[in-house]
């Protein structure tokens, strides 16, 4: 163990917390309470789905596994920042005690791991989407205990190295101590902004190849416009994971760097960084809610299914399409086909009118498929039952009696 230089002022126990300095705790303990609160009530339930289909269908699915280890970091994120209530209590912050080392631990470990999970949901959307590549199970969770592993393991270096006092008061909340500024960088800042930088880089990656992909009609008109959506609802996740934790990590480099911050913008930098938790639980669920709410485990080959763009109305995934092609009479053109798409009644006029097409074939293509029904199947189907509900007895009436060749009612 390194011998360390008594407590100096900045370390030990700050004996009382002034007005202004309370409100701004009482400010991160409501919002580490928000997301304590939502984070283990989406755990609950991902839990219940797990287990239910593992039962159900003896299987699960790689993209809620890693959900719910990122529910896991965020509590522990959020735990720390709420464990700032003691200090409200006792209107003062107590090195030394037991809920000032468990704090230090935290926080230490809910902001490694939340970046580590972060940037693995990254490269999982990336592999999945862009590559069409999963992990075979028995890979997938050795890599998630080695996740967990490297998680504890980076943090576990500074207690064992100081098991004693590393953890003190850290402006208003207990943290490594300030003199330890080699464990502070290369257990903490420095895999914090490389998470930062992973995100953004892969998340950037991802978009442009599927703008790329747009451009090049890689995309069908249908699925452009939905990848489009999809393209634009990406940014979200670097953004939210990088405005959560770069104000806090900022702080402390300057900190480190001979400035240190204020004690409001600790506690603001702190109430963003504790944000992280319920901004998850509300992204994921706005985002990924099939993924999250389907009775059935959804396969680990969807890509783009796993996305719900809630701006835009889901796609159809009931109905059939139809195709006319026009061949030509010229010999010369015969090896090639024109492929004439009838969007409307109107456009098919103009294309086929204006293209001197000999013989006009019409081609019906139908594609069964057999996969597990999703939520919002059943929504659309009752959507499209209350559309063709006839609203008043009269009507109803009359369309039943279709069937048996009676006049229809007008209604």
């Amino acid at each position: 163990m390194l011998p360390l230089e008594p407590l100096d002022p900045d370390s030990r126990s700050l004996e009382f917390l002034s007005g202004n300095i309370h409100n701004w705790l009482q400010a991160v303990v409501v919002l580490g309470f928000l997301s304590f609160v939502t984070s283990v009530t989406l755990l609950a339930l991902l839990t219940y789905r797990l287990i239910r289909w593992k039962i159900k269908s003896k299987r699960t699915n790689q993209f809620v596994v890693l959900i719910f280890n990122l529910l896991w970091a965020d509590i522990q994120q959020s735990l720390a920042f709420l464990l700032n209530v003691e200090w409200l209590k006792l209107e003062s912050v107590v090195v030394g005690s037991p809920i000032c080392f468990a704090q230090g631990w935290l926080v230490s470990t809910g902001d490694l791991s939340s970046g580590v999970f972060c940037t693995a949901i990254g490269f999982h959307t990336f592999a999945s989407v862009i590559l069409n590549y999963r992990l075979k199970q028995k890979y997938f969770y050795m890599t998630i205990i080695a996740l967990w592993v490297f998680v504890y393991s980076i943090s576990a270096i500074g207690v064992v190295m100081h098991p004693h006092n590393i953890y003190v008061r850290s402006g208003v909340w207990c943290w490594v101590h300030h003199d330890l500024k080699d464990i502070r960088l290369w257990t903490h800042y420095i895999w914090i902004f490389i998470f930062e930088f992973g995100n953004v880089i892969i998340y950037t990656l991802t978009y442009y190849i599927l703008l790329t992909r747009i451009r090049s009609e890689y995309y069908n008109k249908a699925e452009a416009k939905r990848v489009q959506a999809i393209s634009n609802l990406m940014v979200a996740y670097p953004v939210v994971y990088v405005v959560c934790t770069l104000p806090l990590a900022s702080a402390r480099m300057a900190a480190m760097g001979g400035s240190p911050p204020s004690y409001a913008r600790l506690c603001l930098s702190g109430a963003m960084i504790t944000s992280n938790g319920w901004l998850d639980v509300l992204l994921y669920t706005l985002t990924r809610r099939i993924m999250v709410f389907s009775d059935e485990p959804p396969p680990d080959n969807n890509g783009f299914d796993t996305f719900a763009v809630f701006w835009a109305p889901p796609p159809s995934r009931f109905g059939g399409t139809c195709k006319i092609e026009a061949e030509p009479h010229t010999p010369r053109h015969r090896p090639g086909r024109s492929l004439v798409s009838l969007p409307t009644r109107i456009g098919s006029d103009e294309e086929l009118c204006g293209r001197r097409m000999g013989d006009i074939k019409l081609v019906t293509t139908t594609q069964v498929t057999n996969e597990p029904a999703m939520p919002e199947d059943y929504e659309e189907i009752e959507e499209s039952v209350r559309r063709n509900k006839p609203r008043t007895p009269t009507g109803r009436w009359s369309e039943d009696s279709e069937d048996f060749g009676l006049v229809r009612i007008p209604t």
